[in-house]
């Protein structure tokens, strides 16, 4: 167990790094787009191009990985992440849409990259591993996603005083950790390492039955990360609307990420001994849960749970599937992997570009009210997974 972990330490670090400032970029840009740019309707198209820039920057790990190798991909990856967290932060200091918008795709580049490091992690190990290694890469997330929201909070007052704006700091954690994971890895992973060596991926004979399982797989996926994200990227905005400050942000945003990746490992255990069928329900009945508590929109208690259910459900699901995906990568030799991370950051640019009129037009209740129609579907998709897990 050991030596499969110490297989995989320095993608680990790297999770740390690039969470932390991804995570942190992600706490203050919905407000910095209210700031910057003039229609408040599009304060989610920010995040929209960073899910645009994951998009290309997964097609590009993807083509890198099979040409030259899994390592050389995530560290180029990496470093053109720390690029757009340069020009956020120019986009503060210039008060520039232009800047802002060109900035976070760039940055949305880098973000595919941390993404993709959970299967990599599954893919360097022994089989045996394979589940155990994915969930140990999601719950290293948690490091940096606890890290990234309270330095937003820590450390705001003191740049702001450097350079006028108490969100700066966001974009400076994303610079760094960006960069900090690239070069962790360029530096540091073993020469023998298997991340050294290509990602051989084959034309798939899987049968139409086996590929309308895998879009189902990969249709979950993106339910499931679309309700996470609509209701947490207008969870800022809200916040602010009834008073609170940057500092509390940070704290529900950080007890928000808690839920999505501390409890990875155990999942990923439990989804070892029970299957993927049963955490996979579980995690659609806590989201449909978490939209519930959200209703009590005003009451910081009761939203600081719901943001806490949304993530452990997402994380549920998302581990349990994100199993599935890997496994059906490995059987069939074919880039599901890549394939569902571009469909899952589609949808999410979906969900972020809605957010302005959402948000100004409906409301946070319709949009709880939105997530929990949506969650009962994932209910549904999740109670029929064993008939679908059966044509793996």
């Amino acid at each position: 167990m050991i030596n499969q972990l110490i297989r995989i330490s320095t993608l680990l670090l790297a999770i740390i790094f690039s969470t932390t400032g991804y995570i942190g970029s992600v706490t203050v840009t919905a407000l910095v787009a209210r700031e910057v740019i003039p229609n408040q309707l599009y304060v989610g198209l920010p995040m929209a191009i960073a899910v645009g820039g994951g998009i290309m920057g997964t097609r590009i790990i993807g083509y890198l990985s099979k040409r030259y190798s899994m390592l050389q991909s995530l560290v180029g990856a990496y470093l053109v992440g720390g690029i757009g967290a340069l020009v956020l932060f120019l986009s503060i200091l210039y008060d520039s849409t232009t800047l802002i918008l060109l900035g976070s795709f760039i940055l949305g580049v880098g973000h595919s990259a941390t993404l993709q490091t959970r299967y990599f992690a599954s893919f360097v190990v022994s089989n045996t591993y394979k589940n155990i290694a994915l969930s140990v890469a999601v719950w290293f997330s948690a490091f940096g996603s606890i890290f990234g929201p309270s330095a937003v909070g820590l450390f705001s007052n003191f740049f702001a005083e450097m350079f006028n704006s108490e969100l700066i700091v966001g974009y400076i954690l994303a610079f760094m950790g960006m960069f900090s994971a690239g070069l962790i890895l360029f530096l540091f992973t073993d020469k023998k390492s298997a991340l050294r060596t290509k990602n051989i991926i084959q034309t798939p004979k899987e049968g139409k039955k086996v590929n309308n399982s895998a879009n189902s797989l990969s249709s979950m996926l993106v339910i499931n990360h679309v309700i996470m994200v609509l209701i947490m990227s207008a969870t800022p905005l809200h916040l602010k609307d009834i008073g609170e400050d940057i500092v509390t942000v940070g704290n529900i945003i950080t007890v928000h990420t808690l839920g999505m990746f501390f409890f990875a490992p155990f999942i990923g255990k439990f989804v070892d001994k029970v299957g993927i069928s049963i955490p996979a329900r579980i995690g659609s009945l806590i989201m449909l849960a978490s939209c519930l508590l959200t209703l009590r929109s005003t009451n910081i208690l009761y939203l600081g749970l719901g943001l806490f259910l949304l993530g452990l459900g997402w994380n549920f699901t998302f581990i349990s599937i994100s199993s599935a995906i890997s496994y059906f990568s490995t059987k069939y030799a074919t880039d599901l992997n890549i394939k569902s991370d571009m469909y899952v950051f589609a949808g999410s640019a979906f969900a972020h570009l809605m957010l302005g009129f959402s948000y100004f037009n409906l409301g946070y209740r319709t949009i709880a009210s939105l997530g929990m129609l949506i969650s009962l579907w994932l209910v549904i998709k999740a109670l029929r997974l064993n008939k679908l897990i059966e044509t793996l």
